[in-house]
């Protein structure tokens, strides 16, 4: 049963010049973006840096105003929504940031931190919720001992520990998870992934996954979406889009993970130029400028996504004519 339908979501931020602070242009940072999550699912976006994971991620929450689009929540569309009843869903809609180091007030013990989204969205008593603090902090791993210290007495793994325990004290349906590993040693990231997982299974989320590793993103995943310059190039069912990717940036993207099969050649040479401004996209096809297989057609004319077996959703003119 799907949770979370997104239907056409564009956000474009305005670029202000002048003395009279006038918009002279837009960022098109998420262009007619489309996805659907099951209950229980891991839905990952995946991308090179500054492609709008992150954005995508933001604007399904509302935490960015979306510039247009359909949010369906549990078949209830909350872009209606007012901010009060916003502020009523947002037990229910979580966000795990990227960095443990900034996202937490250096000012608040865990205890404090853990309380202040009990307190906002429910109407617990205090013995409550003290008996909810020491519950979560038990099932992300960190012992009751560290109620009452602060964030810097903690390592990067401990503090994004709490990050997921503050995201997860409210019971939310759904989480995204904004690269909560990449600012984490390589050594712990396995830790907090799988503690992710099992946490999945305990409380019955469902998780949008937003990250570039795609060995990370292969490992957690049901179903994948590939996004560049805003937009979905690719998506399906993780072992299909891995076995047989089809976009020439999806190919190019997983042909760049490090093999250490030294008998393995890579196939496909790695992408040249760079990612065109979001602020002047190119017409046609977003990825044209950076393509091996470029056509005419590509420069010109924005392909139209093409389903194939499996749900395998592909956005690209050389599938047009199959």
């Amino acid at each position: 049963m799907s949770i979370l339908e997104v239907k056409n979501l564009k956000k474009y931020f305005p670029i202000r010049e002048g003395v009279f602070n006038r918009v002279s242009s837009h960022v098109h940072a998420v262009e007619n973006v489309n996805l659907s999550l099951d209950e229980m699912q891991t839905f990952s976006l995946v991308g090179e840096s500054g492609c709008g994971k992150s954005t995508t991620g933001r604007a399904i929450l509302r935490l960015h105003e979306p510039t247009e689009g359909e949010i369906l929540f549990n078949n209830k569309n909350i872009m209606d929504y007012n901010k009060e009843q916003m502020r009523k869903l947002r037990k229910d809609m979580q966000i795990i940031f990227q960095d443990p180091y900034s996202s937490l007030n250096p000012r608040m013990t865990v205890e404090q931190l853990l309380m202040e989204p009990l307190i906002t969205h429910t109407g617990y008593s205090r013995s409550q919720i003290n008996k909810e603090i020491l519950k979560i902090m038990d099932q992300v791993g960190l012992a009751a001992k560290y109620v009452d210290r602060y964030p810097h007495q903690f390592s990067g793994g401990q503090r994004q520990r709490i990050s997921i325990a503050r995201a997860l004290i409210t019971k939310p349906a759904f989480v995204v998870a904004d690269e909560p590993v990449s600012a984490l040693d390589v050594s712990i990231q396995a830790q907090i992934i799988n503690l992710l997982i099992e946490l999945q299974k305990e409380m019955k989320l469902t998780y949008l996954f937003i990250s570039h590793d795609l060995n990370v993103v292969k490992h957690i995943s049901d179903k994948v979406a590939v996004m560049y310059l805003g937009n979905i190039v690719e998506k399906g069912y993780t072992d299909d889009l891995y076995s047989n990717p089809r976009h020439p940036y999806t190919k190019a993207l997983l042909a760049s993970v490090p093999n250490l099969d030294p008998e393995k050649k890579m196939e496909i040479k790695p992408l040249e130029g760079d990612v065109p401004s979001p602020v002047n996209p190119p017409n046609g096809c977003p990825f044209h400028t950076r393509c091996p297989n470029v056509m005419d057609i590509c420069r010109s004319k924005k392909p139209i996504s093409k389903v194939f077996e499996k749900g395998h959703e592909v956005a690209c003119h050389l599938y047009e004519g199959d």
